[in-house]
């Protein structure tokens, strides 16, 4: 018997077993601990590596206690994982018990991605009901509330997929008539064109003078985040989060309108995003202008790389840089036509 055969499915009796496993590993487990000061972890990787280091009765009681946790969370993580190769063999499995435990393992920390890795195999509705759950839990790991954030919005866009394809009529448009015509997504610009022509950049002159505010934004838009979406998590902007929602919900210009974002505020509420606005009618506000925002920073990077550095495009550029908008594009736009004059 081959090792696929032998393993092509987990019984029913045997992932009851790993339930039960699973159950018992949580309730032995030792409880949280909390106040883990800087310099216990310093002790700690210093410990690892000299065997033999002085420790005070209190640091040790504190090290023994967190390796417990440690084999307690790496025992956890195996029997999740049978858990979740039962899931993705389509074996039975009674998903809500699973669920409920999954939920239990991350509430208490041990092996937190493992058990929403789980929660999202499980998917529709127990999966889904779980991290609707821990995501508002403040008492959750950060790490592990913004893996769970990103995993319910993804099983949730099939949701947000099936509102953008609603048509909008009887919805306020946000944006002008000659924005919606320009379906090349967030982004705004278009590919680079060997000739473009001349009605090319009239429609790119007549967005962004659309797309121009009547006067400075507070703050710049769109704002800017130079980091990794997974190697810099710890340090990811709420706002960044939003576009989970926003970008399925509103994949291109022609389906902004205040009645969508409404709609998105509740469902960033939802996911537990820590959001700037209050109230619906301040996000919609807000996230009409950032939207347009990052429009125009496409459509300005469009030009500095087609090298369109004809007065009104540099004229153009310099009204974005004054209402505090799409600031770096209109600069590199300046620049670059400052270097090409140069030549």
């Amino acid at each position: 018997m081959t090792y696929d055969e032998e393993h092509a499915e987990v019984p029913e009796d045997r992932t009851t077993a790993l339930l039960g496993e699973l159950e018992a590993a949580i309730a032995a487990a030792p409880p949280r601990t909390s106040g883990w000061p800087e310099e216990l972890e310093d002790l700690w990787d210093r410990a690892q590596e000299e065997p033999g280091l002085p420790l005070t009765d209190e640091q040790r009681q504190h090290f023994a206690a967190r390796r417990e946790r440690g084999e307690a969370s790496f025992k956890i993580h195996g029997l999740v994982h049978s858990l979740r190769e039962a899931v993705r063999r389509g074996g039975p499995l009674d998903a809500s018990r699973a669920a409920a435990l999954a939920e239990v393992c991350v509430h208490a920390g041990l092996a937190g991605y493992d058990n929403i890795w789980l929660l999202r195999d499980l998917g529709r509705p127990h999966g889904e009901q779980a991290l609707a759950r821990l995501v508002k839990d403040e008492s959750v790991y950060e790490g592990d509330l913004q893996e769970a954030r990103e995993w319910l919005a993804k099983l949730r866009r099939p949701e947000y997929e099936a509102r953008a394809a609603r048509p909008t009529e009887g919805e306020e448009l946000l944006l002008p008539q000659v924005v919606r015509d320009l379906t090349c997504g967030w982004g705004g610009g278009w590919e680079l064109e060997d000739e473009p022509t001349s009605e090319r950049f009239a429609q790119a002159r007549a967005i962004l003078e659309a797309l121009l505010p009547d006067q400075r934004l507070a703050s710049e838009e769109p704002p800017h985040w130079e980091g990794k979406w997974i190697e810099d998590a710890e340090d990811r902007p709420a706002w960044l989060e939003v576009q989970m929602v926003l970008v399925p919900l509103m994949p291109d210009a022609r389906l902004v309108t205040r009645e969508r974002l409404i709609w998105a505020w509740h469902e960033c509420e939802r996911l537990g995003i820590d959001l700037e606005d209050a109230n619906p009618e301040a996000f919609a506000e807000r996230w009409a202008a950032r939207i347009a925002a990052n429009l125009a920073r496409g459509m300005l990077e469009w030009l500095w790389r087609e090298g369109c550095f004809v007065p009104w495009a540099l004229d153009l550029a310099m009204r974005f840089i004054d209402r505090n908008i799409a600031v770096a594009d209109a600069t590199r736009l300046l620049s670059e036509a400052a270097e090409a004059g140069s030549q």
